[in-house]
């Protein structure tokens, strides 16, 4: 057993299970007089709590949010110089989707993370970890945007729909996310306009071509696993950007799609029969319409430069 860090603890208040447990979660982080505790009301609150933890020369940064609250705040570690080097992460599941923290951060609901981390700070413990980079999305205005998912297609209209059938009604858990899921595959079956619409974008990866698509799915991510277990990518590639893409009319959808998701993709899972899967480091993409990056949305119109970022290092318990 060894002496816990400095530890730092950034939270979101107003992200989805933060919304219900906060004070709880305030109450249990108090207890823990080594973790100093920022709470950050807007995204332009992240500098100032980074800089505060900065000063108090931690070494463990715990995010306490969403996936959106985690990778803004990421991107701010690789756009600020507050620290030589980067801290270890600790993710914790306060949001509602929590696909990051699902696959590099501390498991459990949030109030058992919650308390599993406090643990290992008052009372120090092994360092099980993993390394993952970041998505940096640049379009053409020059803005970088960070995340650690993008998706597109079906996957926008499948997260239109849960914002405003299933979130509006309080659900806001994985129950949630596999109804929202389901519906999408099912509107995609009956071919319901609000569900299959055709989205036409360019891809180019590394330094090969631009191809055009006529896309159904998009999905491009640093994890290895999405939201309830969904492992949908099989690229044998080198690279850091994993990349799955079902083309409109793509043939036996439900079931390739059942298999991939499982990470076990069937013998239709080709590209003959409209399904790719690729690794890459530095990827193009092209077309005008929204994105979806941790749950936030970015309406694009062109081209978009998408790099891996150097691999932060995550605490695993």
């Amino acid at each position: 057993m060894t002496a816990a860090p400095a530890v730092g603890m950034v939270s979101n208040p107003g992200s989805g299970h933060n919304r219900s447990q906060f004070e709880r979660i305030c109450a249990r982080v108090q207890r823990s007089p080594g973790i100093h505790h920022c709470i950050t009301q807007s995204a332009d609150d992240i500098d100032t709590a980074l800089a505060q933890l900065a000063e108090n020369r931690i070494e463990v940064l715990a995010i306490n949010g969403g996936d959106g609250t985690s990778s803004a705040l990421l991107g701010r570690l690789f756009e600020t110089d507050f620290f030589p080097h980067p801290p270890l992460i600790a993710l914790l599941p306060g949001g509602t989707a929590n696909m990051n923290a699902g696959d590099i951060g501390v498991q459990g609901s949030l109030r058992k993370a919650v308390d599993r981390f406090c643990d290992w700070c008052d009372r120090g413990g092994e360092r099980r970890t993993t390394q993952r980079s970041l998505l940096r999305v640049v379009p053409e205005d020059g803005s970088a945007h960070y995340t650690m998912f993008l998706g597109g297609g079906a996957i926008i209209h499948g997260t239109e729909y849960a914002h405003r059938e299933i979130h509006s009604r309080g659900l806001r858990d994985d129950f949630s996310l596999i109804l929202g899921t389901l519906r999408t595959v099912w509107g995609v079956l009956r071919d319901d306009p609000e569900f299959n619409r055709h989205v036409s974008v360019e891809l180019a990866l590394d330094d090969g071509p631009a191809q055009p698509f006529d896309t159904l799915i998009l999905a491009v991510s640093t994890l290895q696993r999405l939201s309830f277990g969904m492992r949908p990518f099989w690229g044998d590639e080198p690279g850091e950007i994993r990349l799955t893409l079902m083309e409109q009319g793509c043939t036996r959808f439900a079931r390739t799609f059942l298999s991939i998701i499982r990470g076990k993709p069937n013998r239709n899972a080709v590209p003959e029969s409209g399904y790719r899967s690729h690794n890459c480091q530095r990827l193009g993409l092209a077309l005008t319409g929204p994105l979806n990056l941790d749950g936030e949305i970015l309406n694009c119109n062109g081209h978009l430069s998408i790099t891996a970022t150097p691999a932060l290092e995550f605490l695993q318990l």
